[in-house]
């Protein structure tokens, strides 16, 4: 299934070539958030927080055919 995924902070590193903080593609039917971070290769420790469709939910819920996920670090500071 297509999903968009925005993604801010350090996870930007894994936007698509061309589209900064942008991941369109394709994963499994009833993949997770954290198993969307795992195929996108960032580190479960990284994330945050996610939201789908704009709803702010737990990592292990299931991603929804053409959803739009937004992943977050943590926020760092000095």
């Amino acid at each position: 299934m297509v999903i968009t995924v925005k993604l801010y902070g350090t996870l930007r590193r894994f936007s698509r070539k061309g589209t900064p903080g942008i991941w369109k593609g394709d994963v499994p039917s009833g993949s997770t958030v954290l198993e969307l971070a795992a195929q996108l290769g960032a580190p479960e420790d990284e994330l945050a927080a996610a939201a789908i469709n704009g709803e702010t939910l737990p990592l292990d819920t299931v991603i929804p055919e053409n959803a739009t996920v937004m992943l977050v670090t943590h926020v760092n500071g000095g």
